[in-house]
C-alpha cells in the first residue's frame, strides 16, 4: 500500500508539472506575440502625440517638427525620426530644448519598434487620380524630409528640378521603403509616402 501511494504521488507530480508548464506557455504567448510585433500606429504614435511631446503638436512651438495638428497626424514626420527616438530611448538627451525623457515602458516600446525595423504597419489603399509635385509631393517633403539634420539642414535642399534629376534614386528609395538608395543612409518611410512618390514617378512626375 505504501508503494502504491508513492507511485500515485509520483504520477500526480508529473501530471501537475506538465499541466503547469502548458498553462505557463498559454498565459505568456499573447504577451510574447504582442512584443514581437510592435504597432507603429497603435503603440508609438500615441506616445508622440501625447502631452509630453506637446511642442511637436498643434503648432505650440514653431521651431519644433510638428507631428500633428488637431485631427491630422503626420505619421511620416514621426517615423522618419526613428533614430532620434531610439537614441532618446537609450538615455540620450532630447535634441531640442528641455529635459524630455520617455518613461521606462515607452522607452522599451520605442527600442523594440526600432529593432523590428521602425516600420509603419498601416497599408494604404492604392493611389488613384493625378499626383502632382505641388499638391502631393511638397507636403510630404516638408514633413518627412526637412529638418535640421535632413534636407534643408545638413542635407541639400530639394526642389522640383532636383527631384526630377534624381528620379532613379527616388525610385529605389521608395520601392525599398527607404531601406536602400538614400545617400544619407537608410530611412523609415510610411506606406503613404512611398505610395504617393511611386505614383507620381509613374505618372511622369507632373509639376
Amino acid at each position: 500500500m505504501k508503494k502504491l501511494f508513492i507511485y500515485l504521488g509520483v504520477i500526480g507530480g508529473i501530471l501537475l508539472f506538465f499541466s503547469c508548464y502548458n498553462n505557463k506557455k498559454d498565459v505568456t504567448k499573447p504577451t510574447a506575440d504582442a512584443l514581437a510585433s510592435i504597432s507603429f500606429r497603435d503603440d508609438i504614435v500615441p506616445i508622440m502625440i501625447s502631452g509630453a511631446c506637446g511642442c511637436h503638436n498643434n503648432g505650440k512651438y514653431s521651431n519644433a517638427v510638428q507631428f500633428s495638428y488637431k485631427d491630422t497626424i503626420w505619421y511620416g514626420a514621426i517615423q522618419s525620426r526613428s533614430t532620434v527616438l531610439n537614441n532618446m530611448a537609450l538615455g540620450k538627451d532630447h535634441p531640442g530644448e528641455g529635459g524630455i525623457y520617455f518613461t521606462s515602458s515607452q522607452a522599451e516600446l520605442v527600442k523594440l519598434w526600432v529593432k523590428q525595423g521602425a516600420k509603419d504597419n498601416y497599408v494604404p489603399p492604392p493611389v488613384t487620380g493625378p499626383v502632382t509635385y505641388t499638391t502631393n509631393i511638397v507636403p510630404l517633403y516638408k514633413t518627412d524630409c526637412k529638418g535640421s539634420a535632413c534636407h534643408g539642414g545638413l542635407g541639400p535642399n530639394l526642389d522640383y528640378a532636383k527631384m526630377v534629376a534624381i528620379k532613379d534614386d527616388l525610385s529605389k528609395i521608395m520601392s525599398s521603403g527607404g531601406a536602400s538608395g538614400h545617400k544619407g543612409g537608410a530611412l523609415s518611410l510610411s506606406g503613404t509616402t512611398t505610395a504617393n512618390f511611386l505614383a507620381w514617378i509613374a505618372q511622369g512626375m507632373p509639376q
